[in-house]
């Protein structure tokens, strides 16, 4: 994906002054409880995406209606119009809109209600994934990090605007959308923008937690879920002595496809340590992009240990930084599969089969487009500086709904509160205050993007 560009507009951008700045501060101290309510029921309700793995539909359905219906009615009673968009009629996305006073440009504001299945459900220190639970300034339970806590800070925000007095030149719409976690934007970001609810900028509120919270993240990374078949012979297990001794019969006795399917790990852990020096991003801490064998499965087609497996599968996830093309990380591990199938006999004859299942773009905005300035400002007007003199953007060390934002030609930077490393996590917390200094920033840069009436 190409670098989104600077806009040709290059006059100065209005910023709130110091007593509008205290007034946004003041709404958000006084709308804080009902946030946070408003916080705990979104991270009580199951919203599982109903096309994660091993997940029933019929299990879960409706809990992301509920949660987009939640903060639909929050920014409701802010003014806000309330559109529900649902190709899926029982997945519904809800935008909010806060109309301009006209002359500015318009900002959406995205985030997703769905969360990934529970992880160890039953070993949650709160009883349950969805029981929230507030403790040492944490909000702990599943989606808190990722990421229910941003779209309640960006309610958070435009509420505060309202409730300040303050009047955008421009649009800012809000966005709850459904189906991230499985990359299922035509059901939701995508399905949005097609709806026609677009703007001239666009954050996402992931959380933005490396190297520092509420870190300004114009880039995320690009990734593949890939699945490589391997075949073998399935005999008896007592043949393994047979088909690997000399003097054998060899594969004439029986083939592991567990075996084969270690030597093809092996082969791609060679080629991720090559990729620590030849995959290399400035926004990105050294070593990121890797190859990331999550699943293992293998056997004769039934679970016993009494045979020699006849078929395995590994499942991986790749992730790639942008300047890098799809077709050029698919033929990268298609080559080094298919070096390593030559070097083994069985695997020569039987080649590996690689499943591409998705692919998600990388997200790529021009750390020096006009709204990524107006975030790093804003927030270093509200946090300071970032710590040690570290640049003042970072990666985002995943992949989201910006890039189908990007997609539609709209810059789009990722910004939020939250833990990365937490989320998809046991015990999933997000830290409260940041969801507060978040609202702060993003109501701040909404005003410096759209401009001021």
């Amino acid at each position: 994906m190409s670098v989104i560009p600077e806009p040709a507009m290059t006059t100065s951008l209005p910023v709130l002054s110091a007593a509008q700045s205290q007034a946004v501060d003041r709404a958000i101290e006084a709308l804080w409880p009902k946030a946070l309510d408003l916080l705990k029921k979104m991270v009580g309700t199951n919203s599982v995406n109903p096309l994660f793995p091993g997940i029933s539909r019929g299990d879960v359905i409706g809990g992301e209606t509920q949660v987009s219906g939640m903060l639909g009615d929050f920014l409701a009673g802010s003014g806000l119009a309330i559109h529900p968009v649902a190709p899926d009629p029982d997945r519904v996305n809800r935008v909010a809109l806060l109309k301009g006073a006209g002359g500015g440009r318009s900002l959406l504001i995205n985030g997703h209600v769905d969360t990934v299945a529970a992880f160890k459900p039953e070993s949650w220190s709160t009883c349950s994934p969805w029981n929230p639970e507030v403790r040492d300034g944490r909000l702990y339970g599943l989606g808190s990090t990722d990421m229910k806590s941003g779209l309640v800070s960006a309610a958070l925000a435009a509420a505060a605007l309202v409730a300040a007095g303050i009047r955008l030149k421009g649009e800012l719409q809000i966005h709850a959308v459904v189906g991230e976690e499985t990359m299922s934007h035509e059901l939701g970001t995508t399905a949005v923008l097609e709806a026609g609810f677009t703007a001239e900028g666009g954050i996402v509120v992931e959380p933005t937690s490396q190297p520092v919270p509420l870190t300004v993240s114009p880039v995320g990374a690009g990734n593949f879920n890939l699945h490589i078949d391997i075949q073998g012979y399935a005999t008896h297990g007592g043949n393994r002595g047979p088909s690997i001794r000399a003097g054998g019969p060899g594969m004439a006795a029986g083939v592991n496809a567990v075996e084969k399917a270690i030597l093809i790990v092996q082969a791609l852990q060679q080629l991720e340590q090559e990729w620590g020096t030849s995959k290399v991003h400035p926004a990105f801490p050294a070593g990121f992009f890797s190859l990331c064998p999550s699943v293992l499965h293998g056997d004769a087609g039934v679970p016993s240990v009494g045979y020699l497996a006849d078929r395995a599968t590994i499942g991986y996830l790749v992730w790639y930084p942008p300047g890098n093309s799809a077709e050029q990380i698919r033929n990268e591990i298609e080559a080094q599969v298919h070096r390593a199938a030559q070097m083994d006999p069985w695997l020569r004859e039987h080649p590996p089969v690689l499943r591409w299942d998705s692919n998600w773009p990388v997200s790529d905005t021009d750390p020096a487009h006009p709204l990524v300035r107006s975030l790093v400002a804003e927030r270093t007007a509200v946090l300071g500086a970032m710590p040690g003199g570290a640049a003042d953007t970072a990666g985002f060390n995943a992949c989201c709904d910006s890039a189908f934002i990007e997609q539609k030609g709209i810059p789009c930077v990722i910004f939020g509160p939250g833990d990365l490393r937490f989320a998809h996590s046991m015990n999933e917390f997000v830290n409260l205050s940041e969801v507060t200094d978040a609202a702060r920033i993003l109501a701040r840069a909404a005003a410096r993007w759209c401009g001021v009436a």
